[in-house]
């Protein structure tokens, strides 16, 4: 076999901030005092997880993923694809930071229309 599935925390320093919530100026304070993961950019994998969650969401709610990205992920062809597959159930906007930011890449992959969804 492939062995065992990576641990997502460990492994490949994916981390869970906070799952859905209303408490909104509790996980502000939290993700003031987080710091830098400093690691790779295994953007496919935070797509795949960010849908996986979508299955938590209100019924009555359309779902909106905010991707916030600092450099050119892992693998282009996962993360389009891992990208399309999300945008079939989600709004995805995109917002690249800082010089490495993928910009080419997040205009290619932000739900339409591109200029709402790319900040």
């Amino acid at each position: 076999g492939y062995g065992a599935a990576p641990d997502l925390k460990n492994d490949c320093k994916i981390d869970w901030i906070s799952h859905f919530t209303n408490d909104t100026k509790t996980l502000s304070d939290k993700v003031k005092t987080l710091a830098f993961p400093d690691s790779t950019t295994l953007t496919s994998v935070a797509l795949a997880e960010a849908q996986a969650e979508l299955v938590y969401g209100r019924d009555d709610a359309m779902p909106v993923v905010v991707v916030v990205t600092d450099g050119q992920p892992m693998s282009h062809e996962r993360t389009l694809a891992a990208a399309n597959r999300l945008k079939e159930k989600a709004r995805v906007i995109w917002v690249p930071v800082g010089y490495y930011a993928p910009y080419d890449l997040v205009e290619e992959l932000a739900s339409l229309p591109k200029k709402e969804n790319m900040v």
